[in-house]
């Protein structure tokens, strides 16, 4: 559950910063294949970058070795009072099913559009893949290999049209579509999701218009169809529609404009330190002077500890479970962490609150070893952690492939006042 929700943030980031990049630095020229090639490989990276993982010899990571897992861990908070879990021991699982909820959503969504399309195309499919649709309005548009025109369009207009979008289908737009909706499903809540879906559909138009202008339409006349088209059409999640109002502005703009030179193709390049600093930022999870011997385990799923002579697990099929009944191991871990952790006196009478991450190792036996501070907020607080995780009884281990193994874990505790 944890893992799934770390993945998709940090997927949503990369996505983020990769399309930004493109919004500066790509998005105003003329380089139209450039452009669709980066956007389709900024939606390729951000999906893989946080599957990877490597090692320096030299360094410290960019992030802590729970990487950004610790924002979903559960929290306890200790008061100058007593304990309290609140929500926070819930707050995981609550998250975890608003993201399902979203994505489930998304995907209803995008199936509904497919099948609807899919369904056109069984019941009224020809060999020249043009679709008659019976409407008022004069609606132009392509998916899945075919073209959807509306019977009502006149001869010459819908010759002009349906050349447009047989160049969608010969460039195969539609593969770029399928693709962004995908990412929507994994990313519904990014921005950044959509923005990319938007900048491939407005990818399209712009290359799909410079071949009917290079191929003989006068451009004046061009768009006067375009703006004749745009009060019926949508923009719509599979579709690539002849004309919408959304892009008319930015497609006359660029039919004027003059091309750009070879030399500004060169501005992707400008893009690999982006690539780089994402890639160690979520994938060097590990640092030393000196490289690890060879892992024998998945580093997707662990890594090897030399002072252990062991492999540790971050992701085992079954993580370790506090108690004896899985669906309460967050409640039985909180009730004995309030009953063995208490607010320093000194720390009470000093004022001193704040948050201490503490990262420890549950072997295969069940007991807690190798306790450390992930982040510090007081040598006192910082102190009053350890004491507790010193008292910590046997956990039920983690599984793989059927045998406990050591699983590393961190556990964040807020010592505030109020």
């Amino acid at each position: 559950m944890k893992e799934l929700l770390v993945y998709a943030f940090e997927s949503s980031i990369c996505l983020l910063c990769l399309w930004l990049f493109y919004a500066v630095f790509l998005s105003g020229d003329t380089h139209h294949a450039r452009n669709r090639f980066y956007l389709l490989m900024s939606a390729v990276i951000s999906v893989l970058i946080p599957m990877m993982s490597f090692s320096l010899r030299s360094g410290s990571p960019f992030l802590p070795p729970e990487g950004l897992a610790r924002l979903f861990l559960p929290e306890a908070r200790i008061t100058a009072s007593g304990t309290q879990a609140g929500l926070l021991a819930d707050f995981p699982d609550l998250i975890f099913l608003l993201y399902i909820g979203g994505a489930a959503i998304t995907a209803i969504l995008f199936l509904f559009a497919s099948v609807r399309l899919l369904w056109l195309i069984t019941a009224k499919q020809n060999s020249e893949r043009i679709i008659l649709i019976d409407s008022e309005r004069h609606i132009c548009y392509s998916a899945f290999g075919y073209i959807f025109i509306s019977r009502g369009i006149p001869p010459e207009d819908a010759e002009r049209m349906i050349t447009h979008e047989r160049n969608h289908i010969s460039r195969m737009h539609h593969f770029d579509l399928l693709l962004a909706g995908v990412i929507n499903i994994i990313q519904w809540f990014n921005p950044a999701s959509y923005l990319l879906r938007q900048s491939l559909q407005t990818i399209h138009e712009y290359q799909a218009d410079s071949e009917c202008i290079s191929h003989g339409e006068e451009i004046a006349s061009y768009q006067k169809l375009l703006v004749s088209a745009v009060l019926s059409t949508r923009l719509a999640i599979l579709l690539n529609p002849f004309s919408n109002t959304s892009l008319l502005k930015n497609r006359f703009i660029m039919m004027t404009k003059k091309k750009s030179g070879s030399i500004s193709s060169l501005k992707i390049l400008l893009a690999v330190p982006v690539v780089s600093f994402l890639l160690f930022t979520f994938s060097c999870n590990e640092s030393g002077k000196e490289l690890a011997p060879p892992e024998p385990v998945d580093p997707s799923i662990g890594f090897f500890d030399s002072l252990l002579n062991d492999n540790v697990f971050n992701v085992p099929a079954e993580m370790p479970v506090f108690g004896t009944e899985v669906a309460k191991s967050n409640e039985n871990l909180f009730k004995w962490i309030f009953e063995n952790i208490k607010y320093p006196d000194a720390a009470k009478e000093s004022g001193t609150t704040g948050k201490v991450i503490v990262g420890f190792i549950v072997d295969e036996n069940g007991n807690v070893i190798k306790p450390y501070i992930i982040k510090s907020a007081d040598a006192l607080l910082d102190q009053a952690a350890l004491e507790m995780m010193a008292k910590f009884p046997k956990w039920q281990p983690g599984m793989y492939e059927g045998k406990p193994v050591k699983v590393k874990m961190a556990l964040p505790i807020t010592f505030s006042l109020n």
